[in-house]
């Protein structure tokens, strides 16, 4: 008997019933490794196939361009037939496909050229040059951050005017207007525009809507809880009364409310579209039931969330492991001690074990252990290969060739490499092309900006005009991207400036000859293609684009983590104050997502999850007491095994390690969280308390934080302003009621708690 097509796709019940499901939009709520991805491809390809939709009616946006690529290659294989005209890809991407097509629409040209954080900032310091504003008033970056957050709610400066009223908001909204109009002068957009751009397109053409909502009949969304406000509308607009939505998320883990997500989009989304069915995958294939039953136990704690409770048939035989280390150090050294043991022993490879942090800061320690132990990793999420200065010279220089308007690009190198072309110069010809109403790569390629200066700057201003003139003519005879960037190489003279004979200049040619090899590797994959598409593919493209862990272990924070799996994964750094961060402690939405955090760290593990933490922590230069994280002290202790490291330390596997028989950290009868010291020899040891949180410090049998009144025989009555060190080595600051501030070693000050 023949398999049916929807049977081949070996689908389960919850999963089939939401491919089926035809009847109006659908909101799948798919928790950590419940098949979210199959889900998605399975949907678009029984809609190709099943229901004879072409693959040019679909609009399907995902957050990656490697996750786009994969779903496009599955769904092909599924239908047995290759599907080009899908239009699947990131939001960006296929954002830049509409608007090179209509872009003329809205006053940009289709060659415009998107702009990365590197090229903003830059704009936003000559805008700020040009209108007299005093950077140490306002500074860029925090302006372009305002503008990005305004952008990602599709607040235009003219609807800004309309709300705008405190001085702050109406520098920003000053600002905003010069930068916005810098950007259309120079036709580039940044990032945020290209979304925000398309929906401003639907929303003054209402023609040009009609053409994109009778084009895609089905509007499909992966990874919906992490939408932004202008996303959200762009996919409401495209969906008008009639293409319904399909749309995949997971409210547990919505980890971006930082850069302008939105949970609300997928907990309201019943709402926002009509005849909605809302299905819920709960079946795990990923992680073993100890692995969940922590990560159920953890994330429970949040109360803004539909409700899941994620399950597996995976027994698994590593139960969850929480070790606590007296200090950062100690913990960077175990972990990877461990993991050498484990490679050497061919019990894991590398590419299969991750460590995962907070923040970027904490991968210093593990890295150095890393290269101390001879242990291959790769640190995702750090500089990528593209920001590097030199590839963003040569990049600028082939930017240039196809947007002469982007004077951004043009002001990065024309004196780069040097060629007597100073900042009085550029200024110069910066007058002179605003007199012409020029743009400043206009008037340099004109030979106009020649006339307001001499000598070596003019000289070098005719060799960078004729430089690009012989790439231009290179570009008109039809040569490929990688003939052109060989020639602009070796035209420019970076390299001979560059070659010192240093190490560091090696490196940096050797940079430059893997972009020659990148892109002439890209030109082999697209022959058709050119200098523009290069440039668009891998200005679009993520750290996880360009990802693949290769015999190494992965080092990142847990931002860049979300999407991956590993046999073992480390979850370090598990304090209060980390994570949950300091700065979220008052704010319970973003408590919920410092949880939610926490959580998709936990179901990155397949097999084995070891959390760790540290009694303290070099933090802003001083070391820090710290405690575990309220999220991990909050769950049950019959779901982890607690692996004391604190007294004494060796760099033996976890299992040779005396183990203690009780929760190191447990509830006191108040609630308030206290320590208790770790039995090691047939005779109890006394018990101590320790408060759990960083601005708390012991000294003896007294306890002291940050703002407590206490009392001293020689000065009097004072208020503690800060605490450094630890133990017998705890310093206190007390600024007393007579003035006088000290800073007293504890142990000797005999300072005395004031009630």
């Amino acid at each position: 008997m023949a398999v049916s097509f929807i049977d081949s796709l070996k689908l389960n019940s919850e999963q089939r019933e939401a491919v089926l499901y035809e009847d109006g939009s659908e909101l799948v709520f798919a928790g950590a490794g419940t098949g979210k991805t199959k889900v998605l491809t399975a949907k678009i390809a029984w809609l190709i196939r099943e229901r004879g939709v072409y693959p040019t009616q679909i609009f399907a946006a995902t957050f990656t361009n490697k996750a786009a690529g994969e779903m496009r290659e599955r769904i092909s294989e599924l239908i047995n037939t290759p599907c080009d005209g899908l239009f699947i890809g990131t939001f960006h991407s296929l954002c830049v496909k509409i608007l090179r097509r209509e872009a003329e629409k809205i006053g940009f040209t289709s060659w415009f050229t998107i702009y990365d954080t590197a090229d903003q900032l830059s704009l936003m310091k000559s805008v700020f040059k040009a209108n007299g504003i005093d950077e140490n008033t306002l500074q860029p970056k925090s302006v372009l951050h305002a503008i990005s957050s305004y952008k990602n709610k599709h607040i235009t400066p003219d609807s800004l005017e309309k709300t705008a009223s405190s001085f702050y908001e109406k520098e920003i909204l000053s600002i905003y207007r010069i930068y916005q109009e810098s950007l259309k002068s120079a036709d580039a957009m940044d990032f945020d525009d290209l979304i925000a751009n398309v929906v401003t397109l639907f929303t003054v053409s209402p023609k040009t809507l009609l053409e994109y909502q009778g084009r895609f009949h089905h509007i499909l969304v992966d990874e919906y809880q992490d939408t932004n406000h202008a996303q959200f509308q762009l996919i409401k607009l495209l969906a008008g009364e009639v293409n319904p939505v399909f749309a995949v998320g997971d409210d547990d883990q919505s980890i971006y409310g930082w850069r302008g997500a939105q949970i609300e989009n997928i907990l309201n989304f019943e709402k926002m579209f009509g005849r909605t069915k809302v299905f819920k995958l709960e079946h795990n294939y990923r992680s073993t039931k100890p692995i969940l039953a922590f990560a159920n136990a953890v994330i429970s704690q949040n109360t803004n969330r539909a409700g899941k409770a994620l399950w597996t048939d995976t027994e698994g035989v590593d139960e969850v492991r929480l070790c606590g280390y007296s200090d950062d150090r100690s913990e960077a050294k175990k972990v990877v001690s461990e993991i050498r043991r484990t490679i050497d022993m061919n019990e894991l490879s590398p590419e299969q074990i991750a460590i995962l942090f907070r923040t970027n800061a904490q991968s210093r320690l593990f890295e150095e252990s890393l290269r101390r132990e001879n242990v291959p990793y790769v640190l995702v999420g750090g500089m990528s290969f593209y920001e590097r200065k030199e590839i963003k010279d040569m990049l600028a220089y082939l930017r240039l060739l196809v947007n002469p308007r982007d004077d951004v690009s043009c002001q990065r190198v024309l004196n780069v490499p040097a060629r007597g072309i100073g900042a009085v110069s550029q200024d110069k010809i910066i007058a002179e092309a605003k007199m012409r109403g020029k743009g400043f790569f206009q008037v340099i390629m004109s030979g106009e900006g020649e006339s307001v200066i001499s000598g070596k700057a003019r000289v070098g201003v005719i060799t960078f005009r004729e430089l690009f003139m012989k790439a231009r003519d290179l570009q008109n005879s039809g040569a490929t991207a990688d003939t052109i960037l060989t020639e602009l190489v070796a035209s420019s003279g970076y390299i001979t400036e560059m070659n010192d004979g240093s190490e560091e200049s090696q490196s940096r040619i050797e940079n430059i000859n893997e972009l020659v090899n990148a892109i002439t590797e890209w030109q082999e994959s697209h022959p058709e293609s050119g200098v523009r598409e290069f440039l668009e593919e891998i200005t679009l493209a993520s750290d996880l684009d360009t990802y693949d862990g290769s015999s190494a272990v992965s080092l990142m924070t847990l931002h860049t983590a979300k999407g991956l799996e590993f046999d073992r994964v480390y979850l370090v750094g598990l304090e209060d104050g980390l994570i949950p961060s300091r700065q979220n402690f008052d704010d319970i939405a973003k408590m919920e997502e410092e949880c939610r955090l926490l959580y998709v760290g936990i179901t990155r593990a397949e097999k084995q999850l070891i959390c760790s933490y540290a009694e303290q922590r070099m933090r802003f230069g001083s070391v820090m007491p710290m405690g575990p994280s309220r999220f991990i002290n909050r769950i049950s202790e019959d779901l982890y095994r607690l692996v004391d490291e604190t007294a004494r330390y060796r760099t033996s596997s976890w299992e040779d390690e005396i183990q203690t028989p009780a929760a190191r950290y447990r509830k006191s009868p108040s609630g308030s969280t206290v320590r208790v010291q770790s039995v090691r020899t047939p005779t109890p040891e006394p018990t101590k308390q320790i408060p759990m949180y960083d601005d708390f410090n012991q000294s003896s049998d007294v306890q002291f934080r940050v703002g407590q009144k206490v009392s001293q025989t020689t000065y009097g009555v004072g208020k503690i302003m800060s605490l450094s060190g630890f133990g017998p080595d705890l310093r206190v600051t007390v600024l007393f009621e007579n003035g006088v501030r000290k800073q007293l070693v504890a142990k000797f000050a005999k300072l005395s708690p004031v009630q």
